[in-house]
């Protein structure tokens, strides 16, 4: 391995009494992709926020180009190079994509913001990372989706000019053609010498993009190596002490009743249907508007802007639209509050102290995993869900199916979009494709691939017709 640009040794970090992570140690090499690797809590993520400045670390040091390296805050980070992509984009709404790219390295003369200066150069950035078709840098950041919104935070990072990039579930909410994008942009940085450090949860990705892989569980490193080295058994193993269960096809089966119905759109009640399309392509808002036309529980894919009241408890935010269910007279129990809460928790597999540890505490996978408990605890009858595995763990993403199958074999009917076409493959009924805000027509899951589903999304091959 080339001499370290990024080193970090002994790296611990406690959270009310919560070991997040314990004496981690770690080397980024310039050029070199390097995954870190492990379920939801594992500690993925404070790890990258201690490397970017957002955390004080409690006992370790770290080092950069062989120096000393303490940052006390994320500026003081990108000022000495490290620069961090969030699985959550941080995006300033009120301005434009152009300001929101130039955010912090603006180009000014006499204190005068240059428009016509930052417009250029987040169109070069956008060209860079493949995206000039997707992202309008003119637009207002509040228009975007999530999906694009992460495209907005890579663009940033190129303007930055790194030399260490942190990229934390960059493609969580990207299908395979932008996520493909992105990957070139990303491969091209590591060429150019930048030292890169992933955390993500598609080991598919992992094994095409990383050189080396760390990984951890509880906060400790159990593993670290050539990827080349490692199956994905063994990934899986070292991640959760054991192997994850294969991605099951639902089995065919009938259903007779409609339980909704609005235009050309249709979903039987115990049906399971998928959405598919690029990022941009309007699935989202569709999903969106579905929910007020039908009163139907939904998941939104940003779980952080609308998902949950960051401040409060998992089990404030787990029962918050069903108060009336959880006391009499007005009055809420806490003791039933918990209950819920404590029910879901085991059932799916939460890592948290308790049903009242502050849910902005909790890694972005556990947090989706709560936003899924919550809409299946409403029990409405349709139930619509946004990216259902977005930062979900290979051990969890399995889990999330079959409790989503459950639901539907009790009578629910579900819609998903997801981004991951393997995912609705293996999920779902019947599957659609959206193209530019036009649906088109649903087929049986079996009369589906990959590729076609790929061709229709890039192409739009009968779906204008089926708007």
């Amino acid at each position: 391995m080339k001499s370290p640009t990024f080193r970090l040794t002994g790296i611990s970090k406690t959270f009310g009494g919560v070991h997040a992570l314990r004496k981690v140690d770690l080397d980024l090499a310039a050029g070199e992709i390097h995954a870190i690797l492990g379920e939801n809590g594992a500690g993925k993520s404070t790890l990258l926020r201690i490397m970017a400045g957002a955390e004080i670390l409690d006992a370790g040091s770290m080092q950069l180009s062989g120096k000393n390296y303490f940052p006390r805050s994320p500026r003081a980070a990108r000022t000495a190079g490290v620069c961090v992509v969030h699985q959550e984009p941080a995006i300033t709404e009120h301005q434009t994509v152009a300001d929101n790219i130039n955010l912090g390295c603006e180009i000014s003369s006499f204190g005068i913001i240059d428009r016509a200066g930052q417009l250029r150069k987040a169109r070069q950035a956008l060209k860079a990372i493949g995206a000039e078709a997707i992202v309008d840098p003119t637009a207002l950041a509040s228009t975007l989706t999530s999906g694009t919104r992460q495209l907005v935070e890579i663009a940033r990072a190129f303007v930055t000019q790194p030399s260490v990039l942190l990229l934390d579930e960059p493609t969580s909410s990207l299908g395979r053609v932008e996520a493909d994008q992105l990957w070139d942009a990303v491969r091209t940085m590591a060429k150019s010498g930048v030292a890169i450090a992933l955390v993500s949860h598609r080991l598919d990705e992992v094994r095409r993009v990383a050189n080396r892989a760390t990984i951890l569980r509880d906060g400790a490193v159990v593993e670290s190596g050539e990827l080349s080295m490692l199956d994905d058994d063994a990934l899986v193993r070292a991640m959760s002490g054991s192997v994850a269960k294969e991605l099951q096809a639902r089995s065919a089966r009938t259903h007779e009743k409609i339980c909704f119905q609005a235009g050309s759109f249709e979903i039987r009640r115990g049906e399971i249907i998928g959405i598919g399309g690029l990022v941009g392509s309007g699935r989202s808002r569709w999903l969106r508007e579905l929910a007020l036309k039908s009163g139907a529980a939904r998941v939104s894919e940003d779980r952080r802007g609308e998902g949950f009241a960051q401040s409060l408890s998992i089990a404030e935010n787990l029962t918050l639209p069903f108060l009336d269910r959880m006391g009499r007279w007005g009055i809420v129990r806490s003791s039933e509050q918990a209950r819920v809460a404590n029910k879901w928790r085991e059932a799916l597999s939460i890592k948290c102290t308790g049903p009242w540890q502050r849910i902005g505490d909790l890694s972005g996978g556990n947090q989706q995993k709560i936003a899924i408990a919550r809409v299946l605890e409403q029990g409405t009858a349709l139930i619509l869900v946004d990216e259902p595995t977005r930062g979900i763990d290979v051990s969890a993403k399995a889990a999330i199916h079959e409790i989503l199958r459950h639901a539907a074999d009790d009578g629910h009917s579900i819609v998903v979009v997801s981004s991951d076409t393997r995912e609705l493959l293996a999920l779902c009924d019947r599957i659609a494709v959206m193209w530019r805000g036009s649906l088109g027509d649903s087929k049986a899951t079996n009369e589906w691939t990959e590729h076609s589903m790929v061709d229709i999304a890039l192409r739009g091959a009968g779906v204008e017709s089926a708007a």
